[in-house]
């Protein structure tokens, strides 16, 4: 069917205005992320393959940031999804690079990993402070289903939730480290299999 002109008009602003990030949702959130990596860009070795509205980890150790916009307070959730014993990472407060270890120098890790130690396991702020285990324990859904993380930061304050379940609360101290800043996901390995959809910020 061909449209008449004005139709087409219309319809051309349409695909513009939907290019790009998403709107704010009815909650506020506004998605980074569900389906089009517009404004993202991989640091480092492997990367995402990106389908059916998921981005699926291979190869590494890189990272996939948002390089299009900094955050300073905000929240941020991030459904995931691990295959058995797998490793990475919510990348949060670093400065924008080309270098993945840019983001483990300069910002912090929620770490996804079940089996790790203590302060580097699931929940945790990687080599900084393990979660509740109790309650991730309680709130983690097993490998193969997802779960959503929600990290809310105010400030140099960091509040961990783990399927609406609040799990870990920190504050940066480190002068060398920031919670502001480029959010970015972790493909890890080729070992590693975690997968990530529906990435949404609200500021």
């Amino acid at each position: 069917m061909v449209l008449p002109r004005s139709l087409s008009v219309v319809a051309a602003l349409v695909v513009v205005a939907c290019s790009g990030p998403e709107p704010a949702q009815g909650d506020g959130y506004t998605v980074l992320y569900n389906g089009s990596t517009e404004g993202w860009a991989q640091a480092g070795p492997g990367g995402f393959e990106n389908g059916d509205g998921v981005l699926a980890s291979s190869g590494g150790m890189g990272l996939f940031w948002y390089s299009a916009k900094e955050f300073a307070k905000y929240s941020l959730k991030v459904d995931w999804r691990m295959e058995g014993d797998s490793n990475s990472g919510v990348f949060i407060g670093f400065p924008a690079s080309n270098d993945p270890v840019s983001a483990v120098d300069k910002g912090y890790e929620v770490q996804i990993d079940a089996t790790d130690a203590p302060d580097k396991t699931t929940g945790a702020i990687y080599g900084f402070q393990g979660p509740d285990v109790a309650k991730r324990d309680s709130a983690v859904h097993p490998p193969g289903e997802w779960n959503t993380f929600e990290l809310v930061v105010e400030g140099q304050h960091l509040q961990v939730f783990l399927n609406d379940t609040k799990i870990n609360d920190f504050t940066n101290t480190d002068p060398a480290r920031s919670l502001a800043g480029h959010i970015g996901i972790q493909n890890h390995s080729p070992a590693d299999h975690v997968s990530f959809r529906n990435i949404r910020v609200k500021t």
